[in-house]
């Protein structure tokens, strides 16, 4: 991975500013973007294609505002925000790094990604989750996982995803994968050994998912394992073979992976 592809949207540290009477920052009511920065700021959540909202989970909701572009600085007590460098937010992200989030889990390793639906928090030792009825994960331990949990980067196991859609997951793994990054190029650490994106089965599970509006995957698998058939002409082989020998697991898992892993890539079709 280079680092240069790495870092998705973030804009690091924050500016020092000047107050500015132009700045209206908001906690309530709409957010609107511009359509080349669309994604939304930190625990506010999207509402349409240019219009943002207050995330349920966010407590408090920080106070947002967008800036003319990058070279005006945020008005005094706003910072650039993490996942969107045009908006200037309350939220301090570096004073937040020494503070635990309400509800949140112990992370697996400070370079390791969070489970499906999951993101790390500011001071890279907790996942939380900003979506409702939101996955369960544990600890996999070395174990296999059951018939229909996501094996999530060998780490995880986690269930209670089918009904979500693609566009919830996909939005929680790039802010999981910013923050992660954005604290290992913080510490020092190694910021290219970080995966990016989905899961290898979460990726499996909502590469069927209608990404222009929303829909969930939920109804391409009604056996509860993820939806390796219906997606076998996006995905390689050997995809379907990790995906299908982490949900049997041991030796039947082994064998039924080996065997799928022989097919060799798939050609892609539109939409993939």
């Amino acid at each position: 991975m280079l680092a240069a592809a790495g870092l998705i949207l973030f804009a690091a540290g924050s500016l020092a500013t000047a107050p500015s009477a132009e700045a209206q920052g908001r906690t309530t009511g709409r957010l609107e973007l511009p359509r080349e920065k669309g994604l939304c700021p930190y625990r506010w959540n999207r509402e349409t294609d240019t219009f943002c909202v207050p995330s349920l989970a966010a407590n408090p909701t920080p106070a947002v505002y967008v800036r003319q572009n990058k070279s005006v600085a945020c008005d005094q007590g706003y910072f650039v925000d993490t996942d969107n460098d045009l908006v200037c937010t309350s939220y301090d992200r570096m004073t937040a790094r020494f503070a635990d989030v309400s509800g949140g889990i112990a992370r697996a390793g400070i370079l390791n990604r969070c489970p499906t639906g999951w993101r790390a928090s500011t001071n890279n030792k907790q996942c939380f989750t900003e979506i409702k009825n939101a996955p369960i994960p544990r600890l996999k331990n070395g174990k296999p996982c059951a018939p229909g949990e996501l094996d999530d980067w060998g780490i995880w196991c986690t269930s209670n995803y089918e009904h979500l859609s693609y566009a919830e997951i996909d939005l929680a793994a790039t802010r999981d994968f910013n923050d992660i990054y954005a604290n290992a190029m913080n510490d020092g650490l190694d910021y290219n050994s970080i995966p990016s994106g989905l899961s290898p089965d979460a990726k499996v599970f909502f590469k069927g998912a209608d990404k222009s509006s929303g829909a969930s995957a939920a109804g391409s698998s009604s056996s509860g394992q993820p939806a390796a058939a219906n997606a076998a002409d996006c995905i390689s082989g050997s995809d379907v073979g990790a995906a299908v020998g982490g949900a049997f697991g041991g030796r039947t898992g082994a064998a039924l992976g080996g065997a799928l892993g022989g097919l060799g890539k798939k050609k892609k079709k539109g939409g993939c």
